[in-house]
């Protein structure tokens, strides 16, 4: 009889609760909002309703805020430093390959690593470099799927990575803009490992590639720059100011941008005749092999019979043809060989922007927001002729575009590091 009576006060109880509600809020006044789980619930019946609704409501507001969190980073996180040393060679390897096989690739993972990082707001202090860059590209366009070709190079090295010491997909595209640099003649750029992807990272993706705009926009997860309405300079600059950085580190990172570009239009990529030796199965030299005979020069065994190529077992997984990169030449060329380009070499690498500032024509995007703003046309002179300032400020920029909003964690590192973010170049 008591849980009977207990049932009944609790069943009143709730029939007064939505009465008083209804009558706080007439029909044509209600505003709804839908929860997670799908129901339907009265703001201001929420302020007297039950505690279920109440904790719906701060679970979605928790998913929706994690959307866009803080970036953790911890330069420990890999443990043995062997391993690490040899998963980061792996992907500068695989990286490089891509690049020298597809030119147009450079600038495509420098991109991506400059729309990941412009992700944070400086306003809120929130987002940044967690590769949520991922899902943004997810949306219709060309120019998104060509970032997506690129994102597929370094998905595929994660997971053959996997076997040994996976590094996050964050930690990749860092590496890989890196890389895009070194690979077409620029200087070797420093980066710092240990990022954490975005929470609920693949959710997003399969949720923006099926959702579109609307769906990013839920998620959080917009592109920095939107490349369907880049052609308008203001679009591009207001990008950079939204997560701090100054006109100066925009000229020095764009103007990169368009170096890569332009190393790509006047290099043909690396075909079989190029790559020599390399094509052969199992095979590595420094030169291309030189033509076969019928017998070596010296035959200490009496083995040579004949020209046929020695057998090889195939294991599973393995492919027919791969190119293995030399890394008995120069210590640039340590991950592969180097895009071959009059345009783009260490010497010369800031030969963009003197022909920009001797010809101010804007002839594509980047152009066009170097040259609509009075402050980048001064760091387009001053790069122009000063070729050491260039590589010192994109070298300094890029290493804090690519942990900008990022939280040390790490005992030592968390003391050493934390709250003393890379400085600004005003």
């Amino acid at each position: 009889d008591d849980v009977a009576a207990a049932r009944g006060f609790c069943a009143a109880a709730g029939d007064a609760t939505r009465k008083s509600a209804r009558r706080a809020a007439p029909d044509d006044d209600e505003r709804f909002f839908e929860l997670k789980e799908g129901q339907q619930c009265c703001r201001r019946g929420l302020l007297g309703g039950g505690a279920t609704a109440a904790a719906a409501m701060m679970s979605a507001a928790a998913f929706s805020g994690s959307a866009n969190a803080v970036v953790y980073l911890d330069p420990a996180r890999y443990g043995d430093q062997e391993l690490k040393n040899a998963a980061i060679a792996k992907c500068r390897t695989r990286v490089r390959e891509a690049i020298v096989s597809e030119p147009s690739y450079a600038s495509r993972f420098f991109l991506l690593a400059l729309l990941d990082g412009l992700s944070f707001e400086e306003r809120t202090g929130r987002g940044g470099p967690d590769a949520s860059v991922a899902a943004s590209i997810q949306l219709p366009g060309d120019a998104y799927a060509e970032l997506r070709e690129a994102l597929g190079v370094l998905t595929e090295s994660q997971k053959a990575l996997k076997r040994t010491n996976a590094l996050t997909l964050a930690d990749l595209v860092a590496l890989a803009g890196a890389e895009a640099v070194a690979a077409v003649g620029g200087p070797e750029i420093s980066v710092q490992l240990g990022r954490t992807d975005a929470e609920n990272l693949s959710e997003k993706i399969k949720a923006v590639r099926g959702g579109g705009e609307k769906a990013a926009a839920q998620y959080r997860c917009l592109p920095a720059i939107d490349l369907t309405q880049r052609d308008d300079a203001s679009v591009v600059s207001a990008a950079f100011r939204r997560s701090g950085f100054s006109d100066r580190e925009a000229t020095a990172l764009l103007g990169t941008l368009a170096v890569l570009e332009n190393a790509a239009g006047s290099t043909a990529a690396v075909g079989e005749l190029d790559r020599g030796g390399f094509k052969q199965r199992g095979k590595i030299g420094r030169s291309t092999a030189p033509a076969k005979t019928s017998r070596p020069l010296i035959d200490l065994y009496g083995t040579a019979e004949g020209d046929e190529d020695a057998v090889v077992d195939k294991m599973e997984g393995d492919i027919d043809d791969f190119y293995i990169a030399d890394a008995f030449g120069t210590r640039k060329e340590a991950y592969g060989r180097r895009v071959a380009s009059s345009n783009a070499d260490e010497a010369s690498f800031n030969k963009y922007f003197a022909v920009l500032n001797d010809d101010p024509q804007p002839v594509n995007w980047i152009d066009n927001a170097l040259l609509a703003n009075s402050n980048t046309k001064v760091w387009l002179t001053k790069y122009a002729t000063e070729r050491l300032t260039y590589i010192k400020d994109l070298s300094k920029t890029f290493y804090r575009i690519t942990e900008v909003g990022a939280s040390y964690t790490g005992g030592k590192y968390a003391a050493l590091l934390d709250n003393r973010a890379p400085k600004k170049l005003s």
